[in-house]
């Protein structure tokens, strides 16, 4: 389970830093973002 934590707070890390310095990644993340939430919606 600790293992499952630390997964999640690296690709947060990933995320953030992956739309700080790459152009384009930010659309891409928001759309995948928004995907999920709306199936979480149904």
């Amino acid at each position: 389970m600790k293992n499952f934590y630390w997964f999640i707070v690296i690709a947060v890390v990933v995320t953030i830093l992956a739309v700080l310095f790459v152009p384009g990644v930010d659309d891409f993340v928001e759309q995948t973002f928004q995907g999920y939430l709306g199936r979480a919606a149904r």
